[in-house]
């Protein structure tokens, strides 16, 4: 769904490739979280708002290591048309 090069883009990080691991799980993190509030499997081709999702978990869990911030709202706000009923 993204890659590595795409979430290095949006948190604006040159070519160091210092947290390149941390960033990949942060991109397994931000799929993950998203299925589980869709209650739904990711589409290959993912709409921008998924997307969109996706990237701000990212960044927020980035800046936010110590995971004692909230996760914002506009994330579920992004998901919502596309929660199901039942997993």
């Amino acid at each position: 769904m993204l890659d590595l090069a795409e979430v290095k883009e949006y948190l604006r990080l040159d070519d160091d490739n210092s947290e390149d691991g941390y960033l990949n799980v942060l991109i397994l993190l931000s799929s993950e979280m998203c299925q589980n509030y869709m209650r739904a499997e990711l589409p290959e081709e993912c709409p921008e708002s998924i997307r969109q999702a996706c990237l701000i978990i990212i960044g927020h869990f980035y800046e936010n290591r110590d995971g004692n911030a909230p996760i914002p709202q506009v994330v579920y706000r992004l998901l919502d048309p596309y929660r199901q009923e039942g997993f």
